[in-house]
């Protein structure tokens, strides 16, 4: 029976040697439920997050309905409220978007492949999920694609 081989590695960030095995390919059951709570929670805070919006996208529709009857608004005014309207539906885009990331890591804890980076299959680093947990790659996955998107 072969035996799992621990390897000795240094960490280039921190310059701390870990023992870590070449072979763990998944988080354990305890990791798993500690990044389920943490994206339960910040669907949750995307929700009230994306609630808020409408809110604030539904009373700036009203506005400008009652504005256009009034002519003693200055076209700056009305300028300014659709600025604060497009960039209101700029956050909400951004939140739904996140959302799906989110919804999607979940789905990944459900299959088992959470924590695995969606391009080297490496454990995705402890500090990186715990920033962001909705993480599909690994910080050089992530450094690479990026490098690509940039010379674009």
């Amino acid at each position: 029976m072969a035996e799992k081989k621990t390897v000795r590695k240094i960490d280039k960030r921190t310059d701390k040697k870990t023992d870590k095995k070449t072979d763990r390919k998944k988080l354990s059951k305890k990791e798993l439920t500690h990044y389920k709570q943490k994206l339960l929670a910040e669907r949750e805070r995307i929700l009230r997050e994306l609630g808020r919006i409408t809110e604030a996208i539904n009373e700036a529709a009203a506005e400008t309905e009652s504005a256009k009857q009034s002519y003693s608004n200055h076209i700056a005014d009305i300028g300014t409220d659709f600025m604060e309207k497009e960039k209101n539906y700029y956050y909400a885009d951004q939140e739904g978007q996140y959302l799906k990331a989110i919804e999607a890591a979940l789905e990944r804890i459900e299959h088992g492949e959470y924590g695995q980076c969606m391009e080297c299959g490496e454990i995705i680093s402890e500090k990186r999920l715990e920033a962001v947990p909705a993480a599909e790659l690994c910080i050089s996955c992530k450094d690479k694609k990026e490098k690509i998107e940039r010379s674009r």
